[in-house]
């Protein structure tokens, strides 16, 4: 199986629900995971930045086979750089656009 999370969300208890969320489906023993991945947009930005509180947790599941995608078109409206994302994170042309290729590619979308 493969599932996407989305991140649309700036809410800080939301930044941590999800990464528990993954962190809960690579625990569960009873699904057989092929591939994981959480893709953010607007708000879920905050997420993926190198001064997040929660960027070790980010990191961990990044070790854990993670693959984090960040919505470009989010990056053009801030004052953000793609330079101040987590190592690893991937940058796509747009978060939608993303969502909508891994879930063709048969992707459950999860979104907390």
């Amino acid at each position: 199986m493969k599932a996407v999370f989305h991140l649309s969300s700036g809410d800080a208890e939301m930044h941590t629900r999800v990464v528990n969320n993954v962190a809960n489906l690579l625990d569960d023993e009873t699904v057989d995971l092929e591939s994981v991945a959480l893709v953010a947009n607007s708000g879920g930005l905050g997420l993926l930045l190198d001064d997040s509180e929660r960027r070790e947790r980010v990191e961990e599941l990044q070790e854990r086979g993670v693959v984090f995608k960040q919505c470009a078109n989010t990056l053009v409206g801030t004052d953000i750089d793609e330079s101040n994302l987590v190592d690893g994170v991937e940058l796509v042309s747009s978060g939608v656009g993303e969502l909508t290729r891994l879930q063709d590619a048969g992707y459950a979308y999860i979104k907390p």
